[in-house]
């Protein structure tokens, strides 16, 4: 597995498409795996996994996080009006006089109506209050009605950087480090090219005339909230491993500093974002701060990519194993994502880790061995005990029964039960086979909400059919 992470994300140097990479994978338990190819600068070392690299776009699910923590605390609600914490923002004029009013949570989701800005908010890193203040009193266009789609805005998280300034009281870049980046343990993790990397900085370049450029730093400022952070392989490990444990949910202690339900609503889709022409018809969406995909093989997979001036970078997990893939690159726009893509699909074969089966109720398991008995001898009180009313309404258990006996008449008789599903999508789902010396029986249950739950579906009938 090892050879493939190293063959693919190398080869993003080895075919000139960046100066440096650093990389690693990531499973439970922390960094597994990493390496670095090329130099992080002209004639400077290799990346390794403590070099830090400007992560762009891949800082808004810090952002993301820290107004999780402040609505966690009560600070704000994801419902509050933009206005409520940003004034200036009431200076805007929205699209139509019937226009809701922007709200945290439709900014967090990529749905303020906000036109993509990508090539003009790169260059607005450094941007003071002041300036951001006559920005928005001078007016902001809108491309949509706020809340009813997608568009991706770096605009709407430096508003999200604002929100969080007025609703803690202190300053973004103190508040992601005093509450998050020094909770988690990111030692090389911050805003500027000061941060404590003991495998140094990484200078970003750009390719032109064939040759690389460096490229100048940009400082701190109001739009740092959409992509100003520095991190390392290392540090973004221990940030991947942290979103990834919100999963699965459970009992038992919860040490944050986010809770785990808000980790997981940060990777759950808040907003449906329509296929990119020619991607296929992968379902995508985004959360708070991360994209969510639904791939056929391996279930949910989140990820983010950055892309700044000198920089591209790409983080992706799949929650249900806690295995990811982290790219970052020194240089101008290069997106590591297909490589890394690549990567993780093959670190999730090597580990064999596709969605695995639902784990059941005791209670539908137990229904499964009560539809099993009736299957073989058909018992009026067990019936009555276990099915909901709406299973004779459905069909009258005379006529049930009947049908039963005829289908087990026709493969039997019944072999011994076995404990294999063929399918379940959820705790109180079941679909097995019963088999019989001349065929077999599929059967399918699903158990209603009520507590204690009782089968509310009984099918039966022959395999194949």
């Amino acid at each position: 597995m090892t050879e493939d992470v190293d063959a693919l994300l190398g080869s993003v140097v080895d075919e000139g498409a960046a100066l440096g990479i650093g990389y690693g994978v990531v499973d439970r338990t922390g960094l597994v795996h990493a390496a670095g190819r090329g130099v992080i600068s002209e004639g400077g070392p290799r990346p390794d996994p403590s070099t830090a690299f400007r992560i762009a776009s891949m800082s808004k699910s810090f952002t993301a996080a820290a107004v999780m923590l402040l609505a966690e605390r009560g600070a704000l609600n994801l419902a509050d009006p933009v206005i409520r914490h940003v004034p200036e923002f009431a200076a805007v004029r929205l699209p139509t006089s019937d226009s809701p009013q922007v709200t945290v949570e439709m900014l967090l989701s990529m749905s303020g109506g906000l036109p993509t800005d990508d090539p003009w908010a790169d260059r607005q890193e450094s941007m003071s209050r002041e300036e951001f203040a006559r920005l928005l009193t001078s007016g902001v266009r809108f491309i949509g009605t706020p809340g009813t789609g997608y568009e991706y805005s770096n605009l709407g998280y430096a508003l999200l950087g604002r929100v969080v300034e007025a609703a803690s009281g202190e300053c973004f870049h103190g508040f992601v480090r005093d509450h998050l980046i020094q909770p988690l343990g990111l030692t090389s993790t911050g805003y500027d090219t000061s941060v404590k990397a003991p495998g140094g900085v990484a200078t970003g370049h750009v390719r032109l005339d064939g040759r690389w450029e460096a490229l100048p730093f940009t400082e701190p400022g109001v739009f740092s909230a959409m992509g100003g952070l520095f991190s390392t392989v290392e540090d973004l490990a221990v940030w991947v491993r942290w979103l990834a444990d919100a999963f699965p949910a459970r009992d038992g202690e919860d040490p944050g500093p986010l809770s785990r339900a808000s980790r997981r609503a940060m990777q759950q889709v808040q907003r449906a974002r329509p296929p990119a022409p020619g991607g296929g018809n992968a379902p995508v969406g985004y959360g708070y701060g991360l994209v969510i995909h639904h791939e056929p093989e391996w279930g949910t997979v989140v990820s983010h990519s950055g892309g700044y001036p000198g920089f591209g970078s790409h983080m992706r997990w799949h929650p249900g194993t806690g295995l990811g893939v982290i790219a970052l690159t020194n240089a101008r726009y290069v997106s590591a994502r297909p490589k890394v893509e690549e990567a993780l699909r093959a670190v999730l074969a090597d580990a064999g880790g596709r969605q695995g089966p639902a784990e059941l109720w005791p209670e539908t398991s137990e229904a499964k061995a009560v539809v099993e008995r009736l299957l073989r001898e058909w018992d009026g009180a067990l019936a009555g005990a276990w099915l909901a009313e709406n299973v004779a309404m459905d069909l009258d258990l005379v006529r049930r029964r009947s049908r039963i006996e005829k289908l087990v008449q026709d493969v039997g008789p019944l072999l011994e039960p076995s404990d294999a599903l063929l399918d379940t999508d959820s705790p109180a789902h079941a679909v097995w086979e019963v088999r019989g010396a001349r065929g077999a029986l599929r059967c399918e249950i699903r158990l209603s909400p009520q507590n204690p739950p009782r089968i509310q579906t009984l099918s039966v009938r022959r395999a194949g059919a």
